[in-house]
């Protein structure tokens, strides 16, 4: 059976586009004659039918489902826009009226930013970023609406993610594969939960592999593009230096590699890089070298946003939990041996 998203494929227009044709709203919403007849044909050719799941729910919900995704104003902002498109795209493949709306919170403050979810002004969230001391209030306030958490752990709420100490072990395992016997590492002045649990693993499978980690080799600074420049300048000063660097955020190890170009280091040659990924991968993917990363799956956001849905629709009794393998993706700054 065709889909929308056959139907925006065969046309050359976007989804939303696609959706607004089949919806019969083309001219309210401007679009050219010409579009509208061109994805009216392929409609008509493949055969496409609107969701009527979609259609029905819509028609029994009079008010509009409102989606509110919570996100932190720290370093991580700058990623806001890719999760967006990613929960956006849900909607639109099983062409869903839900309205997205962004919800910001500060760290260790995440309560202030709850009452929404308190008094029917959301009919739902997607929490992603919150700290140790975010889980502790939003563990014990009273919240009647589904809650999903992206890289969090609960047993109150659902959850989408992976697991913090399997990304830790697995670099850690990289390296010991490698044959790396000593390790440097640069890591957020600032613990975030997740990412302060991947680094806790790293260090403990680390040291249970017999990779030493000096606390000399260790630096911490803003979990920043200059951030990673900060420390690995630090790195540099050092007399005795390990072969290897294991960033805790990729954005570090962005400034970390400028730093290692800019003092005529050779990133493989000289010392290799390796970090956990956060961000989009095409983001560490088109550096020159390109850095290896164990990476957060690129779509935890869609899986977020696809059990909403279904909570919604189907109202399970208890909670939903998803776990997602990390991804590794070996690239130019740190490699493996080619099997013989």
């Amino acid at each position: 059976m065709a889909t929308l998203k056959d139907v925006a494929q065969r046309a050359g227009v976007s989804l939303t586009t696609a959706s607004i044709v089949a919806n019969g709203r083309g001219e309210e919403k401007h679009i050219s004659p010409a579009t509208i007849e061109r994805v009216a044909t392929v409609i008509e050719a493949l055969g496409y039918h609107p969701n009527q799941n979609a259609q029905q729910l819509r028609a029994k919900n009079a008010r509009q489902p409102v989606i509110a995704f919570y996100w932190p104003l720290d370093y991580r902002a700058n990623m806001l826009g890719i999760r967006l498109v990613n929960l956006h795209s849900v909607l639109l493949e099983q062409e869903l009226n839900y309205e997205i709306v962004v919800q910001t919170y500060f760290n260790n403050q995440l309560e202030r930013f709850l009452p929404p979810l308190q008094d029917g002004r959301y009919t739902g969230a997607i929490i992603a970023g919150a700290s140790d001391q975010d889980m502790v209030q939003l563990e014990s306030t009273k919240i009647t609406v589904p809650v999903i958490l992206i890289n969090l752990e609960s047993r109150k709420y659902s959850t989408v993610g992976v697991s913090h100490a399997q990304m830790g072990a697995q670099a850690a395992a990289l390296l010991h594969k490698k044959g790396y016997q000593e390790c440097a590492v640069v890591k957020s002045m600032e613990r975030y939960g997740g990412t302060a649990r991947r680094t806790k693993a790293f260090l403990y499978s680390c040291k249970q592999l017999g990779i030493t980690v000096r606390p000399e080799w260790t630096f911490s600074a803003p979990a920043t593009i200059l951030g990673g420049v900060q420390a690995t300048e630090e790195f540099c000063a050092l007399t005795e230096r390990p072969g290897v660097i294991f960033y805790e955020t990729d954005c570090m190890a962005q400034g970390g590699l400028y730093t290692l170009q800019r003092r005529r280091i050779a990133v493989p040659g000289d010392i290799e890089l390796l970090s956990i990924g956060v961000q989009e991968p095409e983001t560490m993917q088109y550096l020159t070298p390109s850095i290896s990363c164990v990476t957060v799956p690129p779509n935890v956001d869609k899986q977020a946003m696809s059990i909403m849905i279904r909570i919604l629709q189907e109202h399970p009794e208890e909670p939903l939990h998803l776990e997602l393998e990390p991804l590794i993706q070996l690239r130019e700054s740190f490699t493996l041996p080619s099997p013989l």
